[in-house]
């Protein structure tokens, strides 16, 4: 979805009690639009402003038990296996359940990639209230699973089982991050495709869509399949 009047907050604020490495993203070879990541405590959720996107990671949801969440593009990030209840002010939010051979810096990366980076595209993104506002979130929060494929992976049939999780209802997200020597709108257009061929006649859910435009070394290209689940 692409739009160049969207005004989107251009500083992501992670809340955490974690130390995070913010260098993994290099503005020079991420063509994106203008973003400023900061690191805050997790106690200044309580005294913050409301902004646009904002990352939060814990290592349990019952951190978040009383602290209010008032911002209207949340993302939590959390350990595997957390069977908290979910407090009902994270109705509108994200959650990501970090693998068990995950730290948090990793899982990170990978909401970045996979997430943060399709709302900043410069060449197609998307945009953040499409998705909070979508289908998907009418009976609240949503989990977000997280794949990460290469071209030749995609072509491959036994890449199948990654799409069978997925409801005839889903809500995928597709982000494209491509060398900029083989970028093009022809190219997602296959690859997208293959993916919904992949996803089956049955399939009658929302596909959002992005892709980025990198100077990262050509075997750096990733294809971020992303789907919600309750």
């Amino acid at each position: 979805m692409q739009n160049n009047e969207v005004d989107l907050n251009e500083n992501i604020t992670i809340y955490t009690h974690t130390k995070i490495n913010l260098d993994f993203f290099n503005p020079t070879v991420e063509h994106l639009r203008p973003l400023n990541m900061v690191q805050k405590p997790l106690s200044a959720l309580a005294y913050s402003q409301t902004d646009k996107i904002v990352i939060i990671i814990v290592d349990d949801l019952a951190e978040l038990t009383a602290i209010p969440i008032g911002f209207e593009h949340s993302i939590v990030i959390t350990a595997k296996n957390n069977l908290t209840p979910l407090p009902e002010h994270l109705s509108n939010t994200i959650i990501y359940q970090q693998a068990s051979n995950e730290n948090h810096q990793q899982a990170l990366e990978k909401v970045f990639n996979a997430l943060i980076k399709t709302y900043f595209s410069t060449e197609l993104f998307l945009e953040p209230a499409d998705l909070y506002q979508s289908d998907a979130f009418e009976k609240g929060q949503r989990y977000i699973n997280i794949h990460s494929l290469q071209e030749q992976q995609l072509m491959n049939e036994n890449v199948k089982p990654l799409f069978s999780p997925i409801g005839k209802d889903g809500t995928v997200i597709l982000n494209f991050n491509l060398h900029q020597s083989s970028f093009s709108l022809d190219k997602i257009q296959d690859l997208t495709e293959i993916i919904i061929e992949h996803l089956g006649e049955k399939f009658d859910g929302e596909i959002f869509y992005s892709c980025n435009a990198t100077s990262k070394p050509e075997q750096s290209d990733l294809i971020y399949l992303s789907y919600l689940s309750a």
